[in-house]
């Protein structure tokens, strides 16, 4: 099985404790003080005004090409409105610009080569893009303006890293222009500020640094040469916030757990954060069992938890029985027509792998994945998922890349109207069961909501998610050697014995399963050694091999109770007191294999 190196954690803007102390205390002045009624009131309005933004570009891409410059028209106006810029005026109004628009917010090509064709547009500055772009996606970009730069006020040393920074990020080429990578680099500088502030969306950062300007504790400093100087040593406020310490994984897992929770939904214990670390080891994971437990919401909530937001970086697929090949996820070609015709799928793996999306997640559900051959339509993105460029041909030379900031997970219940599953793709998912119904147990979410959860906001989510994945079996080991010498031949030892026992009725894994394994173990621990599972080390070990177990090498096994009764007696014995996860699930496949003759993972 080829592995992939882990790639170093990204670089990112260090903010000065000064600078952290001025955001901290301009936020508390604007939301928590005598502003905080005006603060919502305005926030109110310019998420009304950014919706309004938000229907006119989806109607402006739908739109006929006599109803185009009425459409740009009232675009201008509310954009113009965001922030004073006298470039958004009426002679923009052309077929020119609204193409030039259309390829800077929705073109296929990275991030730097659209900013570098939409600046070369005749009156149209870095300002300008900044502003569309932001009022497109106000998640993702910032507003950037001179007033709130000033404010932020970067040192020298912090813009010429923002620079190399966004260089790095956004893939620029080396041609490209200054004026696109220096807002790049801006963009890079706010989400340093976007990350001290704690807050979901660049909206509540731009008010925060717009009204810092006024605030009565800041030191006295002409609006003029506030916009125009760049100092080494920021201005101070007089009274000291605090500064939060990082976040940690534990955190991270305990506000997805509380978030899911506060909506009504109760799983049993560990099943968040058993999907939490499968995904985080390989993401493809299957959730199996009774149909309404909670399989599909529960990717829904995790996703919301992690991101907030779905509409643009979540996908509920219902698979059809017809689909009979990828054209149902791929897209295919219209000889009629001469274009590709693209899918929700495509067109979020597209956007997935674009570089400013690097540190976000992005998540697929494919409901009732099983009703059509998982091996016919699915084929594709499993053989890519393992290969090292994990790209796909289309067609005429276009390539798709599975980016690894993408987690697909497939809802399954096995009935006479669904299919089985192949070795092929078993080997290439952790299968989650979902049997276990308490029907007593019944939860409104009102004393989840009580419960105080750690705040991160939602880049900082994705970006501690991302970062903490183990990416391969040497870094697996190594995690694992670090907090004990050792786990990794306690847990080698441990699929080895398994493998022996298995083999004696073909039903053993290969190399994959075992590397899988091992890294799902190492991800059960966080960077600093704490366990997610469990807080003790030994226990946390144990869970994580019980559950690969369970997850990984029984669904393996089926066939009929004479073939394979002995072997579901010698697994039951190996798994003794050490794996009571793996008893439990063999004692009730062995019980229901005297009733039926035959044996089965699934349980309908």
């Amino acid at each position: 099985m080829e592995t992939t190196a882990a790639a170093a954690p990204p670089e990112k803007i260090e903010l000065t404790p000064q600078q952290r102390r001025q955001l901290a205390a301009a936020k508390a002045w604007w939301q928590e003080g005598e502003q905080a009624l005006e603060f919502l009131a305005e926030r109110a309005r310019q998420e009304a005004r950014l919706a309004q933004i938000r229907t006119l570009l989806n109607d402006l891409r739908a739109a006929q090409p006599e109803g185009v410059m009425e459409k740009l028209a009232q675009l201008l106006r509310l954009v113009r409105v965001l922030s004073a810029n006298r470039a958004l005026n009426r002679t923009l109004l052309t077929q020119t610009f609204a193409a030039a628009l259309n390829d800077l917010l929705n073109g296929p090509d990275p991030l730097p080569e659209r900013l570098t064709r939409f600046l070369q547009t005749q009156r149209v500055g870095a300002q300008t893009a900044s502003q569309l772009l932001y009022a497109a996606f106000p998640d993702r970009f910032p507003l950037v303006s001179p007033a709130t730069g000033a404010v932020l006020c970067p040192t020298r040393a912090q813009r010429r890293a923002a620079r190399r920074i966004a260089a790095a990020r956004y893939a620029a080429p080396e041609n490209t222009p200054p004026s696109a990578l220096s807002l790049l680099a801006d963009f890079t500088l706010y989400e340093a500020a976007r990350a001290a502030l704690n807050v979901a969306s660049f909206l509540e950062v731009n008010a925060i640094l717009w009204h810092a300007r006024t605030m009565p504790t800041r030191r006295p400093r002409a609006a003029a040469a506030a916009a125009a100087v760049v100092r080494e040593t920021p201005g101070e406020y007089t009274a000291p916030v605090p500064v939060p310490p990082e976040a940690t994984e534990r955190d991270l897992l305990a506000l997805v757990e509380g978030r899911i929770a506060a909506q009504g939904f109760t799983f049993p214990a560990l099943t968040v954060r058993d999907y939490y670390v499968a995904l985080k080891t390989k993401p493809f994971v299957i959730l199996a069992g009774l149909s309404g437990t909670g399989k599909t919401r529960l990717t829904e909530l995790f996703a919301d938890a992690l991101t907030e937001n779905l509409s643009a970086q979540y996908r509920l697929l219902p698979v059809r029985p017809d689909w009979a090949d990828s054209t149902a996820l791929l897209g295919y070609h219209n000889l009629l027509a001469d274009e590709y015709v693209s899918t929700p799928f495509l067109d979020l793996l597209v956007e997935a792998a674009r570089p400013e999306n690097g540190e976000r997640a992005y998540f697929v559900c494919l409901d009732e994945m099983n009703l059509a051959r998982v091996e016919h339509y699915f084929a594709d993105v499993l053989s890519a998922m393992e290969t090292r460029t994990r790209t796909i041909p289309l067609h005429a030379g276009r390539m798709v890349q599975i980016p690894r900031n993408l987690f697909l997970t497939g809802s399954v219940n096995v009935d006479e109207a669904t299919h089985p599953f192949s070795k092929k793709v078993l080997d290439r998912a952790n299968t989650l069961e979902f049997t276990d119904v308490r029907l007593g147990c019944l939860t409104d979410g009102m004393g989840a909501r009580r419960v105080a959860l750690p705040e991160i906001a939602p880049p900082e989510r994705q970006r501690l998610f991302l970062r903490s994945r183990v990416r391969d079996v040497r870094d697996a080991q190594e995690r694992l050697a670090a907090l004990d010498p050792a786990y990794p031949g306690q847990a080698l030892g441990a699929l080895s014995s398994l493998n022996d026992l298995l083999a004696t009725r073909g039903m053993h894994f290969g190399y994959r399963v075992r590397d899988e394994a091992l890294m799902y173990v190492a991800n059960a621990f966080d960077a600093e050694g704490q366990g997610l599972l469990d807080s003790r080390p030994e226990t946390n070990l144990a869970i994580a091999l019980d559950l690969q177990i369970v997850q990984k090498a029984l669904p393996r096994l089926s066939g009929t109770q004479e073939a394979l009764e002995k072997l579901l007696i010698a697994l039951e014995a190996w798994a003794g007191d050490a794996y009571p996860r793996t008893g439990e699930k063999l004692a009730r496949m062995r019980r229901r294999a005297g009733e039926e003759g035959i044996v089965t993972f699934y349980e309908p």
